[in-house]
């Protein structure tokens, strides 16, 4: 059967009128299928993570109560006689060692690409 025979078939099917037995029957099935829905496919997600919530109340580490003390009565400081605390002498400035001079042959690199116009050069 080639491309146009199915397509004239098709052409020939959708002249015919469609049985009202078969549109009822489909009908029908929709409605049942529509009415069928599953209320537990939402409810029990909701269920789950209300246990859940309730589960993290549930658990979570409950905290004392801080006990606050009250005041007493005010404590009257006594004066201590002044102590006399001996004077460290001051550090002595590190002296700064001179860093020692390298000398020696700057460092060059050259790379070349493949293009001519373009030359790398890294120079220390």
């Amino acid at each position: 059967m080639t491309e146009q025979d199915m397509r004239e078939v098709f052409r020939e099917m959708r002249e015919e009128p469609v049985p009202a037995d078969s549109l009822a029957r489909v009908r029908s099935g929709v409605e049942q299928r529509i009415g069928k829905r599953n209320w537990w496919r939402f409810a029990v997600p909701l269920a789950l993570a209300g246990c859940a919530v309730a589960g993290f109340l549930l658990l979570r580490p409950v905290k004392a109560p801080a006990i606050v003390e009250q005041p007493g009565a005010p404590v009257i400081a006594q004066v201590l006689p002044a102590v006399e605390i001996p004077a460290r002498p001051a550090p002595r400035p590190k002296r700064a060692r001179p860093r020692p001079v390298v000398k020696g042959v700057p460092v060059s690199i050259r790379i070349e690409t493949p293009d001519p116009d373009v030359v790398i050069l890294l120079v220390n």
